[in-house]
């Protein structure tokens, strides 16, 4: 170790390595503060590297010229020039943006080049430390290869540049060094077998790795191809191509890669083409664009997939569940970071209900630029609204005011588009999601919003479980979070995150928001919860699921890829039962006979779209659901949808769901009964076929089924006798049940669509025809034509879950406290 010391300490004094020194980690300095500047999109940093750039000029052009005056005095200084050159190319770059974005890989494996060739260029010998300068070098080397094809095309603006300003020479670095080092190399290799032996494992390492990528790259591009309309003689003209691709198309880091080219990752289709500054177009996908050198090579040799970039973002977002990276965004959001989170869980055990209210601070780094929208997605347990939205506006908490769909996104455009002011929306998505935006969001104003959601507790035999949310959204994994849980009713519980009494309440403090749940011993006391509104109770009663006789007309098996040999073999077994299937767009009888031969068409079916318009009435189908697939607004255009909406609800159609699993598109067919969806096991489904029967819920007009709390809520009129001993969520999961069960009916249906929008406005409920917006002042709803909250439940909050008093009992109130006022005043001027 010591010797080691000492050979550097002798290195550094020879000349000018101390002054190579200061220039280089001056140069590196103002290098990562300019690329920080990028990252973070704050423009004042990134012209530092400006000054960084003079220095290298200045440098570089001095320390060439003593080399090349007396190249045995300064050889050694050639390792700094060759750093401080390529110091120097991605300073340009960041003026000249030639290469887009850059992995962070790739300035790492510059450097390691760089490195490397201080132990090459000074001839050190060591045991160990020399091959591994080669291999290094070796492994490297290719990247400066690329550098240098990649920057062919632009050898003659370089040269034009280097007589108007002189910085167009760093657009030739990676070719000079290129020569340079293989005529060093050259000579090295003639005199030592093993130093070659050593670089070439590497240079081959990083070559077969590529050519091992490529190939894979290649086998996923033509799987994606195999689907395509030409590619094959099956055709379903009611379903766009992309999403026949995204049925076939497991996914994984390969076909992910193969559909973010062009729109995340920079391709070069003829890397000897001038291509100019800009090769990007602006399609909305809100992830940060990279020039992947290991990616756009492998891109080269990749047969192209032929489908537009709508085509794949819609792909990106079934099969990847990339929904909140294509939400339209109207202001950056790429540097923020969600500082603090706040949740807080509020269980009524004796009605089966939680609510959650999620707060959260955001902010932009400290070094960021400029205003930012901050997008959040909130995925919610099967069942859940959305009840309350609020915004901190100049220090004060202002609530939200529920309205239209279309009138809460047109006053979020032109305020923050137009105008660029305060708003929050809270807007519903298909699939139990709920999306959050929030504007704006500088260095000098973090943000703070607050969300509320009413959830269903689970039923699971003996007991009830809480689950927490799912939420994406900017940089949760830093955040420091503080949970709360409470229990109204019943005080035992477990959670798999741990929690610990503090003042009377069960606290957690941890980094991030991971996924938990709470399990409660159920309490059949909730079959005496109500809450009374406007001369209505809404009362708590057992679900009533029915075994009702029903024999199918045909039973269809919604076969994909997560079926098994044996779940499908035990329906085809049954001999005197007749199972169908659909292949090609067409029904086909499946047997025990010939299920072998038609298992393996679907072996590559991720999930599943029936043609439902084309099956009988009183059919049957039996599925098992995968967790992802393309929902409603994938399909918004194509005429499969169309005929879904038309052609399915009039037929009765029943559907078992062998899976614990549900994916998007069954959730929306569920949702809005467009057939009667249950789900079971195996064992309990064949039970039901043998028995020619179907489990069904009662069902009324007054009347709303929670399925995942196993509970009813049914609208009656008050009476002297009831009380209203339940939380408000009682009514506003009635209102939520009521809209989304009449939603599909009542788009073409203005009266009726008046009449569910005013009963969304009266519980605050987040819908499919109404969102949560906050405005910065009164007189901006005004202008937008939104009316505030009036005599309704108005936002939901973890310390206010009782009943409203009505205006007769408002009016009762008023007169009680004027009659007690009016006799402390009489009794006060007696006594005195």
């Amino acid at each position: 170790m010591n010797h080691h010391f000492a050979v550097l300490k002798n290195y550094t004094r020879k000349t000018g390595v101390a002054t190579s020194i200061t220039v280089t980690l001056f140069s590196i300095f103002f290098l990562t503060v300019s690329l920080l500047g990028i990252e973070f999109k704050n423009d004042v940093l990134e012209p530092i590297c400006f000054l960084s750039l003079i220095v290298e000029f200045i440098y570089g052009v001095i320390v060439s010229f003593k080399i090349l005056k007396n190249r045995t005095k300064y050889l050694h200084l050639t390792p700094f020039l060759f750093l401080n050159w390529f110091i120097g190319c991605f300073c340009t770059n960041v003026f000249i943006n030639i290469f887009e974005n850059l992995p962070i890989w790739v300035y790492g494996v510059t450097f390691l080049f760089c490195l490397s060739n201080f132990f090459i260029y000074g001839s050190y010998k060591d045991k160990f430390i020399t091959p591994l300068s080669y291999f290094c070098n070796g492994i490297s080397f290719l990247l400066i290869v690329y550098y240098m094809i990649y920057l062919v095309p632009f050898a003659p603006i370089s040269f034009v540049g280097i007589l108007a300003l002189g910085f167009g020479f760093y657009g030739l670095v990676p070719a000079i060094v290129f020569i340079c080092h293989s005529v060093t190399l050259t000579k090295i290799f003639s005199e030592s077998r093993d130093n070659l032996r050593w670089f070439g494992i590497g240079f081959s390492t990083i070559l077969i790795s590529q050519l091992l990528f490529t190939i894979l790259l290649n086998i996923e591009s033509r799987k994606i191809s195999e689907n395509f309309i030409t590619k094959s003689f099956e055709t379903n003209n009611d379903l766009p191509t992309y999403i026949t691709i995204s049925q076939n198309l497991k996914p994984n880091f390969f076909n992910e890669i193969l559909l973010k080219k062009d729109i995340v990752y920079i391709c070069v289709d003829n890397i000897f083409e001038f291509r100019g500054f800009d090769s990007f177009g602006g399609k909305q996908y809100n992830e940060r664009k990279t020039h992947n050198p290991l990616i756009n090579v492998a891109y080269l040799f990749t047969k192209n997939i032929v489908l537009s970039d709508d085509d794949k973002i819609n792909i990106l977002k079934s099969n990847f569940d990339k929904r909140l990276e294509t939400e339209e965004q109207l202001w950056s959001g790429n540097d923020l970071v969600t500082r603090n989170i706040k949740e807080d869980v509020k269980i009524y055990a004796d009605s089966r209900l939680a609510y959650t209210e999620i707060t959260m601070d955001i902010a932009c780094e400290k070094d960021s630029w400029g205003d930012k929208e901050a997008i959040y997605s909130f995925q919610l347990p099967e069942g859940s609204v959305a009840t309350s939205l609020s915004l901190w506006v100049n220090g004060m908490e202002r609530q939200g005011v529920l309205t239209t769909k279309e009138k809460a996104k047109k006053a979020y455009d032109q305020i923050v588009g137009v105008e660029a002011r305060d708003p929050s929306l809270m807007q519903w998505k298909e699939g139990n999601k709920v999306v959050v935006r929030v504007f704006p969001i500088n260095k000098d104003l973090p943000r703070t919003f607050k969300c509320g959601f009413t959830t269903p507790l689970k039923v699971d035999n003996s007991h009830m479980k809480y689950q927490s949310l799912n939420i994406k959204g900017p940089n949760l994994s830093n955040a420091e979070t503080l949970s709360r849980i409470q229990l109204v009713g019943n005080q035992k519980f477990e959670a798999d995150k741990a929690f610990e009494l503090r003042n009377n309440f069960y606290i957690n403090e941890s980094k991030g928001l991971d996924k938990w749940e709470a399990v409660i011993p159920i309490n059949n006391a909730v079959f005496s919860n109500s809450f009374i509104w406007k001369n209505n109770v809404y009362e708590i009663k057992p679900i009533k699921r029915t075994a009702v006789a029903f024999t199918p007309s045909e039973i269809i098996l919604d076969l994909n890829s997560n079926w098994t040999e044996e779940e499908v073999k035990a329906f085809t077994d049954k001999n005197d039962t007749k199972y169908s299937v659909f292949i090609n767009n067409q029904k086909q009888e499946i047997t025990n006979a010939n299920y072998e031969s038609i298992l393996p068409q679907f072996e590559n079916l991720h999930y599943s779209l029936l043609p439902l318009y084309k099956l009988k009435e009183n059919s049957l189908i039996v599925t098992k659901s995968g967790t992802f697939s393309a929902n409603f607004e994938e399909l918004e255009t194509s005429d499969y949808l169309k005929k879904i909406k038309s052609g399915t609800k009039q037929k009765n159609i029943k559907v078992i769901n062998i899976s614990e699993d549900i994916n998007p598109f069954w959730q929306t067919i569920k949702e809005q009964k467009y057939v009667d969806f249950i789900q079971t096991d195996l064992q309990n489904c064949q039970k039901l076929l043998d028995e020619n029967q179907f489990i069904t819920l009662k069902t009324a007009e007054n009347r709303i089924n929670i399925e995942p709390a196993n509970i009813a809520i049914e609208e009656n009129l008050k009476t002297k006798e009831t009380d209203s001993n339940g939380p408000n969520h009682i009514y506003r999961m009635y209102a939520f049940g009521k809209v989304l069960e009449e939603q599909v009916t009542i788009q073409e249906d203005s009266l009726a669509t008046n009449k569910y929008v005013a009963l969304a406005k009266d519980a605050n409920i987040v819908t499919p025809i109404s969102s949560l917006i906050v405005l910065e002042t009164d007189e901006d709803y005004e202008k937008n034509g939104i009316e505030k909250n009036v005599n309704t439940l108005g936002n939901a909050s973890i310390n206010n879950d009782g009943s409203v008093p009505e205006p007769h009992e408002w009016a009762l109130i008023l007169i009680t406290l004027t009659a007690a006022l009016f006799y402390y005043k009489k009794h006060r001027k007696q006594t005195s």
